[in-house]
């Protein structure tokens, strides 16, 4: 009888404490490079499932810890955000390079961290953050 009471206790707070925290949604901004060499505003992405893409992508890339010096700057660059604004956080910038085939990624995370993504995530990174097929890219 204790075993079970002991059990409900341990439900119970369970559900308190998950009451009690909230996810907070986050979206990306994207940036993309014009003709002129600045980056302009491209794309907000807040669709969960986008959102959610490009963080698995990420968590499960096979990261560098390697000084960066690619000579040419990012095609694209992004950044994490709240969607609550009374949310602070110190954003990490992500900096994406296009592949000369275009059919690879390679991105810099802060300033140290590297890796050059396969051919299958750059693909499904690429249309999460700019609604465009990798393969289409001129």
């Amino acid at each position: 009888m204790c075993y079970f009471k002991n059990m409900l206790v341990l439900v119970l707070f369970v559900f308190i404490l998950a009451g009690c925290t909230t996810f907070e949604r986050q979206k990306i901004e994207v940036q993309k490079i014009n003709e002129e060499g600045n980056y302009e505003d491209f794309k907000e992405i807040t669709r969960s499932k986008n959102v959610k893409k490009v963080k698995k992508i990420l968590h499960n890339a096979d990261w560098e810890q390697v000084k960066v010096d690619i000579e040419r700057p990012p095609d694209y660059q992004f950044i994490f955000q709240y969607i609550n604004p009374k949310i602070e956080a110190k954003a990490i910038p992500y900096a994406i390079w296009l592949s000369p085939n275009n059919n690879t990624l390679e991105v810099v995370q802060g300033d140290h961290q590297y890796v050059h993504l396969s051919e299958k995530d750059a693909s499904i990174l690429f249309e999460a953050l700019t609604d465009s097929n990798l393969a289409d890219v001129k």
